[in-house]
């Protein structure tokens, strides 16, 4: 099976759709843990004691048969993907969304509504970077009052809050990288900005499934149509 691991339960329907609409045979499960987030950020980072329990969720995923686990955090999912399991695949979702940010050659813009979200983030594009022996400008904006709207509930004010900071802090020549999954929609409302807004989940799905179908376990490529 494809196995996803979440922080906030509204991600299932999201990745599930995702999945679907590349290849509806897939087996997907879905792992929520928000107590990971809620326990790195009262903590203002991640403590052993985090590392130990996202480790714990992705061996027992491995144990229940996931040959490809994607963790859709972007604080948590460089510790998931640390974690080693024979015979799994263990990927973070931002990945393939930070190495088209850092093959752009435009200056970087993360957006993110935690603070807890920057170090995970910013690190992992300086890692690709340094790879691709490319240097890169990133410029952090933190949407504060945002998450506190997600965490009420209101989706819709918590996308609006996003694509005002946008709107305010990125510049025409900029990249904007949308840090946390959740974001999405916020690409969207800028738009007519004509301003370059990377999002994590569309091509973190479809890596995941590239990397799914090339396992042994996960078969051949099907023919679509």
């Amino acid at each position: 099976m494809l196995a996803f691991i979440h922080t906030a339960r509204v991600h299932v329907e999201t990745f599930s759709r995702l999945v679907r609409a590349v290849d509806d045979a897939i087996p997907v499960r879905h792992e929520v843990q928000e107590s990971l987030l809620a326990d790195a950020v009262a903590a203002g980072g991640i403590t052993d004691g985090v590392r130990s329990a996202t480790a714990a969720v992705v061996e027992a995923l491995a144990r229940d048969g996931a040959r490809v686990i994607v963790c859709t955090c972007s604080t948590l999912g460089g510790v998931a993907e640390a974690v080693p399991v024979d015979g799994c695949v263990v990927m973070r979702i931002d990945r393939p969304m930070a190495e088209q940010a850092v093959a752009s050659g435009r200056r970087i813009v993360v957006l993110a509504a935690l603070q807890s979200t920057f170090q995970p983030t910013v690190a992992l594009l300086h890692r690709i970077a340094s790879d691709a022996e490319r240097s890169i400008d990133v410029v952090e904006a933190l949407c504060e009052r945002a998450w506190r709207l997600f965490e009420a509930g209101d989706h819709a004010g918590y996308i609006g809050e996003i694509a005002r900071t946008i709107e305010t802090t990125a510049l025409p020549s900029d990249l904007v990288l949308l840090a946390q999954a959740s974001m999405a929609h916020a690409a969207e409302l800028v738009r007519h900005l004509g301003i370059p807004v990377l999002s994590s989940p569309r091509s973190g799905v479809e890596a995941a499934v590239s990397r799914y179908r090339s396992t042994p376990f996960g078969g051949a490529p099907r023919a679509r149509g």
